[in-house]
């Protein structure tokens, strides 16, 4: 009996004296490729380092030149006409398979109230995200850059588009349904430079039932415009790393998606309360254009934001035979629909993208609050290139008043390109 009481104080004075050493960390505190591994087991705001980290993100801290300034997690405003269209919803909706669509849905998120160990509980998270974002009717975007850069390099393009999105049905503003109930909403980007690419753009219809997206690109060195395929979801966003399905990580009607796999609820680090502007598009310098960015291989860092704890829901997404990707594993806020992360996998199931997207509470127009997007990375990592967007957030505007569908059609990007 000696031999194991003499083992047990040993344990309890060992498992004691590693509690003694954890710390709660202050906010302030940078973790990176030079600390994490002594800092794994402190603690910020009672959860370990190691437990606020997915794998892939300690890789990237460990081998990418990652890091994570650590700031005092702050609860996301949340607008009351939203909380309560989605609180209406409770008990109403639920997953039409057949037709795609959500019965009883009208406004707001469809299933407010996540139960873990519903079945579909990973359809319900992600419809949620779908057609419950928590943003403006009308999120008008006059100018972002789409920054291109090769990991060894730096950057080798900057061209910078227009940016503007209009819901159609499940307005918070105004009128409830636009047009006769068939579109979800309609979406217009173009280029503004450079100049072999000025008027470049796409005009996007989306519609609230399994029929994809009627998408139309204006071509300005021929002056016309020309209908893409019904697979132009998946195609890539100009030259970038950027497919149209990983606009805001995932941009898919989720029935068009054949399965989903709940892994769980945890606690991650991201950014919810970003600072903003992360571009400066009249900066001189690398530091002054792209404040958010470390000047430093590999160049698409992320690494003068802030991060702070947020609880999210894990969902593995299985794609159609006819993606690019075999699956993403995304992580998506449980207060709110907004998804911070995402890893693409491709078809041989090897690890090939990541996806980081920074966002910050704001007001529309008319007061409405919303949750905006600062900027975001998406890194190839087979081919050590990366595609970080980055808002001009001063210019954002949302819900302006005057603007109706008319303003946002086909003949609008004929227009914009000219």
């Amino acid at each position: 009996m000696m031999p194991m009481k003499k083992c047990a104080i040993a344990l309890s004075l060992l498992f004691g004296s590693a509690l003694a050493l954890a710390a709660e960390l202050p906010a302030g505190t940078v973790i990176s490729a030079d600390n994490i591994d002594k800092i794994k087991n402190d603690t910020f705001e009672g959860h370990t380092i190691a437990s606020l980290l997915t794998e892939r993100m300690e890789w990237r801290v460990k081998n990418n030149g990652w890091k994570l300034p650590l700031i005092k997690s702050q609860e996301i405003p949340l607008d009351p006409k939203w909380v309560k269209a989605s609180q209406a919803n409770a008990g109403k909706t639920k997953i039409n398979k057949d037709t795609c669509q959500i019965d009883g849905w009208s406004a707001g998120q469809p299933f407010p109230n996540i139960d873990e160990k519903d079945a579909q509980v990973a359809e319900k998270i992600m419809w949620n995200w779908h057609l419950g974002q928590l943003t403006a009717d009308l999120s008008y975007v006059p100018l972002f850059t789409q920054i291109l850069i090769d990991g060894a390099s730096g950057v080798h393009s900057e061209p910078t588009a227009e940016f503007t999105r209009y819901a159609m049905k499940g307005r918070l503003s105004g009128t409830p349904v636009e047009g006769d109930g068939s579109e979800r909403g309609r979406q217009l980007l173009y280029f503004k430079s450079p100049t072999d690419m000025k008027g470049l753009g796409t005009f996007t219809i989306f519609y609230d039932s399994a029929k994809v997206n009627d998408v139309w690109a204006y071509i300005p060195a021929v002056r016309r415009v020309r209908r893409l395929s019904g697979g132009a979801w998946m195609d890539p966003v100009g030259s970038s790393d950027q497919l149209q399905d990983d606009l805001e990580i995932f941009n898919a009607r989720p029935c068009w998606y054949p399965g989903y796999k709940f892994l769980g609820k945890r606690w991650v680090l991201a950014v919810a309360n970003s600072k903003h502007p992360l571009w400066n598009k009249g900066g001189k310098s690398f530091a002054e254009k792209y404040p958010v960015l470390e000047d430093k291989a590999p160049f698409w860092n992320m690494n003068n934001d802030r991060f702070e704890p947020r609880e999210v829901y894990v969902v593995e997404a299985t794609t159609p035979n006819e993606h690019p990707y075999s699956k993403k594993v995304l992580y998506v806020d449980t207060k709110y629909p907004r998804i911070y992360y995402g890893e693409a996998y491709n078809r041989k199931g090897e690890f090939w993208k990541f996806m980081e997207f920074h966002s910050y509470p704001a007001k529309a127009d008319d007061g409405y609050a919303e949750a905006r997007t600062s900027g975001g990375v998406i890194i190839d990592f087979q081919r050590n290139h990366a595609t970080v967007f980055l808002v001009d957030t001063p210019t954002w505007k949302g819900n302006v008043p005057g603007k109706t569908s008319n303003d946002f059609s086909l003949q609008a990007l004929q227009a914009a390109g000219r």
